[in-house]
């Protein structure tokens, strides 16, 4: 991916998701901890490096991309490796309270790098509605203006909160964030979206 297409992905995507995520900390929170945000041009360099590193060991170690890189590797592997990016280069610091911190805070990372990928995947699909001409799809994702996410079993966490309690638990416990994985979970999101957006089944 050029530079030029990840600082667009940065702006409509990964910097809006980051952004969502602080707003659901409360300015309570937000002046106790000291929660800063960065999601300055240099930060943005910084993630595209780590990205681009994360998705050259996939595309050498699990494809054959060809003697002029037709084969690209696709869209849910590029959010995972942004997923990735984000869980090595954090973008919110904070600083580490009295053992009552919110979980807003402390989830706070893995939060935008679960969001990140996501917003970037729903930019994905959007783009290939467009592509496709599907307008009765295009518009109804625009609509919705978010992905919809599976119901959990009663007494379990909501999807997304169990998405990113996993994340920080793997992290915490030393655990290799395995990309191929991730991948396989963004592509059946996607997959439930595009089901209930141009309803089928």
């Amino acid at each position: 991916m050029r530079v030029e297409t990840f600082n667009y992905l940065w702006e409509q995507g990964i910097a809006k998701a980051a952004q969502s995520v602080i707003d659901e900390i409360s300015a309570d929170a937000l002046e106790t901890y000291n929660v800063k945000l960065d999601v300055s041009k240099e930060m943005c360099g910084k993630v595209y490096s780590k990205y681009e590193e994360l998705r050259l060991q996939v595309r050498k170690k699990y494809f054959n991309t060809g003697n002029n890189d037709e084969n690209k590797i696709d869209g849910h592997k590029i959010c995972a490796c942004i997923t990735g990016a984000l869980l090595n280069v954090r973008l919110v610091s904070f600083e580490i309270g009295d053992g009552k911190m919110p979980k807003s805070v402390i989830y706070s990372n893995y939060a935008i790098a679960f969001m990140a990928a996501i917003y970037v995947m729903f930019l994905f699909l959007l783009s290939d509605y467009e592509k496709d001409g599907n307008v009765e799809c295009y518009n109804s994702l625009i609509k919705k203006a978010t992905f919809a996410f599976p119901e959990t079993n009663p007494g379990h966490d909501p999807y997304v909160q169990g998405r990113i309690k996993t994340l920080a638990l793997n992290d915490i416990c030393g655990i290799d964030f395995d990309i191929l994985t991730y991948a396989d979970m963004l592509f059946w999101i996607e997959k439930y979206n595009k089901d209930l957006l141009c309803n089928v089944g």
